[in-house]
Order: structure tokens, then sequence, then C-alpha cells
């Protein structure tokens, strides 16, 4: 069998060239391919306008086709949002106009904001669950579940910390209590594997400009048939409405509309198609890699990771001694050092790393390699040594 050549794999990605880069999770850099892709798709609207609309169009269906597949879904069942908050948000206020008696929703503690601020803003109460040295066990979980939680929602992996909670078993623990199951994979997808039916989710939303090499074109958007009959939408656009008998969209006024029954009634309106038709392109590079041959290679570049922050007075706070519960995501705390000053040592020698609550977070990637973290820490070592001989 042969073996994946991650020094050509490099080359692919000129950031890698011209900075030490861990901020993937904030967001990944455009392979090649990809950026090849998006400049002839603005080409095309420079030198022929919309001509080439309809097809278009039509190519970022068969977009939607191939991540359904990837995530064992319907096509019907697949759109995207302009954001991860937008969508939730839809959540909110599909939930607000169907429940009349008060509910709650559990959440983890240190989810990202886009995960709790629709939600609270439209005043629904929320359920935190605290972590257990930044992870969240299962049973924590549903200790918090009362009669009155219509929905769990929680990431894949946690931006923060990198732990990667074990979705399956949680989701078939929630089916049992009818508790609707809203998942963001935006830290983990497409690294980590997505079945929507083996793990009764019923949304699942998933940021693509982290893991998925797509640059900002919003946020992968799926929902289920029973989510969609349950809840109707709470908004629409012209995209949304099913076209009369002979026109491509819906014109009439003053009369009875219908929106689609599938996930198109999430399209309000034109979005972003060149941006989709690249992210066509960038499945297709990721899929030439292999995703478990990927999942491998972060496991490898995270193991040298671990060690040599091991031999560092640092402390390592993302869940690591379980590889079920790890991901492309290491975090660690310097004790009593400032952290900020750290990443800015760090940015000024080229290394690009990210505070998030308090801890410096280093997320690896396809194109970094072990001489990339011989260089992350042997910065930290520096910094540490120069801090304490002041």
């Amino acid at each position: 069998m042969a073996t994946t050549d991650w020094t050509k794999i490099r080359q692919d990605f000129p950031v890698a060239e011209n900075i030490t880069y861990f901020q993937s999770a904030g967001m990944s850099p455009l392979p090649n391919v990809v950026l090849r892709k998006i400049m002839e798709e603005y080409r095309k609207l420079n030198q022929f306008g919309d001509a080439f609309f309809q097809k278009d169009f039509s190519e970022a269906y068969e977009v939607r086709k191939k991540i359904a597949g990837l995530i064992n879904a319907d096509v019907n069942d697949v759109g995207f949002s302009w954001n991860n908050s937008l969508a939730m948000s839809i959540l909110a206020l599909s939930w607000k106009n169907k429940y009349q008696t008060p509910f709650n929703i559990v959440s983890m503690e240190e989810e990202f904001p886009s995960n709790s601020v629709p939600f609270e803003y439209q005043g629904i109460t929320m359920k935190y669950v605290s972590h257990e040295n930044h992870g969240y066990p299962i049973d924590k979980i549903l200790s918090l579940i009362d009669n009155d939680t219509k929905a769990l929602v929680t990431s894949y992996t946690q931006y923060a910390s990198g732990f990667r909670q074990d979705i399956e078993t949680l989701g078939t623990e929630l089916k049992k209590r009818n508790i609707l199951f809203i998942v963001n994979g935006t830290q983990a997808f497409p690294l980590y594997p997505v079945d929507v039916e083996k793990m009764n989710i019923d949304v699942f939303t998933c940021s693509m400009h982290k893991w998925g090499f797509t640059g900002h074109i919003g946020t992968l958007f799926y929902t289920s048939e029973t989510f969609r009959k349950t809840f109707p939408s709470p908004i629409a656009g012209w995209l949304s409405v099913q076209p009369q008998e002979n026109e491509w969209f819906y014109t009439g006024k003053g009369k009875e509309f219908s929106l689609y029954d599938s996930a198109d009634r999430y399209f309000t309106g034109t979005y972003n198609l060149q941006g989709i038709l690249a992210a066509g392109v960038a499945f297709n590079y990721l899929s030439g890699i292999g995703f478990e041959e990927i999942r491998n290679r972060i496991t490898e570049l995270t193991d040298y990771l671990i060690e040599k922050l091991s031999s560092l007075p640092v402390k390592i706070i993302s869940p690591v001694n379980s590889n079920e519960e790890r991901s492309a995501i290491v975090c660690f705390d310097l004790e009593e050092l400032p952290p900020e000053e750290c990443i800015k040592y760090l940015e000024h020698r080229g290394i690009y790393t990210s505070l998030r609550l308090g801890h410096i977070r280093v997320s690896v990637n396809i194109f970094n390699n072990n001489a990339d973290i011989d260089k992350l820490c042997d910065a930290v070592d520096v910094f540490i040594r120069t801090f304490y001989e002041k």
C-alpha cells in the first residue's frame, strides 16, 4: 500500500513556507488547488458576468450531494447558512414559536458563543454542564436534563480545549429521552467521521473555513426531515419558496405560497456560489488524500506535540490521555506566566497560535511537520527561561 507523501502535501500550502502556522482551528489556509478554483470562478464573473449562473447553481447542488454523502444524509437535507450564529438563531426562533410553555436547552459551559448567544438572546433558559478537566462525561450531561429540556446543543470538538465528544453514544441516549440533538461540527468535520443517522443527529452545523479548506463560505446546515416538519422555518426569502409552474422562482404577490419541504427553505436568497464550487474542489482534495490517512497524520503530529510539551514546564489542559477524546487541537497553560505575552513572542518569530479562554491553543494540520513543532516548543522554552531571567 502506497504511503502518503506529506512533504509533497506540504508543498500544496505556501503558508508553510511563509510562517509556522498553528491556527487552523481559526481558519485553515487554502491549498493551491482550491485557490486556483476560486480564481477561475471569479475570472468567469470578471469576463462573463452571470452568464453561467444557472450552470453554477446546478454545480453547487452537486457539491451539496458530495457533502451529504460524507455525513450519510440525503442531499435534500443539506444546505448552507451564512454562519453558525444564523443557523442557531433559526433554531432558537423555531423553538420559541413552537413551545408555548417554559423550556430549557442543555449545553456545555465552554462552548463557542455562537452555540449560546442566539438562544440566550431569545430568552431561552440555558443549562450549562460544567467541565471535568475540560471534558464532558455523558453521565454528567444527562444528569442536567429534566422534564422541561427540549434540546441539547454541543460541539463535536470543543474549540478551547480540543475535547472530542462521543457523539454516537450521546445521540443514542438522547433519542431514548426524546431530546433534540444539535451538533456543531466546526472543529471536527470533515477530519472526523459524521453519520447523522447512526449518531441520531437532528441538526448538524459546521463552519467550513476551519477544517474544510474552503475559506469563508458559510455554515453547513443539515436538518432532518422530521425536524423541518415539526419546526416551521421562522424566516423566508425568495429562494425559500416553491415556484409556480413554469417559473424558476416564485414571483407571486399577495397569494398563498409554500416553502420547500427540503433544506432549500433555508436558502433565503443568493449566496456565495463561487465559494461553494471551490468547496467541492476542497472536498475532492481531502478525499483524494483519504480521511483515515489524514486522521492518522493528525494523531502522529499531536503525539509528537504532546511529547515535546511534556518536557517543558507547561500544563497541557486538553484531554489527551484517550485517543477517542483527542482532536487536532492541543491547548496548554504556562502556570503563572502571561499567555498573551507568549503568543506575541511566538508571533514575532513567525509562529502563529491562538489564545482561547486563557489557554494557548495549537492546532496542527496536514501541512505541518515535526520541524514546525520543534520550532514552536523551542520558542516556548526560550520564552519561559527568558521570563524568569528578567
